[in-house]
């Protein structure tokens, strides 16, 4: 049994060595979206803005904005329904 739990150690560590060396490159990437998202500098806002305007117009091209649109209209109905039924 000793030696079955050495082994299901070493292997654990080998996955979690490979998983940190394979996460080792999202470390900034993560500060980053941290600090925009704590808008820790007054420029993100605006930055933001302007990544997401300059977006837009390929997330509408390729049918995303129009297929969130239509899934929000459809929860929102859901939404209504049930309103409705509950003051019935």
């Amino acid at each position: 049994m000793a030696e079955g739990d050495n082994n299901s150690v070493y292997q654990l560590a080998a996955e979690t060595a490979s998983l940190e060396e394979q996460l080792q490159g999202w470390g900034e990437v993560i500060l980053m979206t941290d600090k925009v998202l704590r808008w820790e500098r007054a420029w993100f806002p605006p930055a933001l803005m302007i990544s997401f305007l300059l977006l837009f117009p390929g997330l509408n091209q390729h049918g995303i904005i129009t297929k969130y649109v239509g899934m929000a209209k459809r929860e929102i109905n859901k939404l209504l329904k049930h309103k409705e039924k509950k003051n019935e």
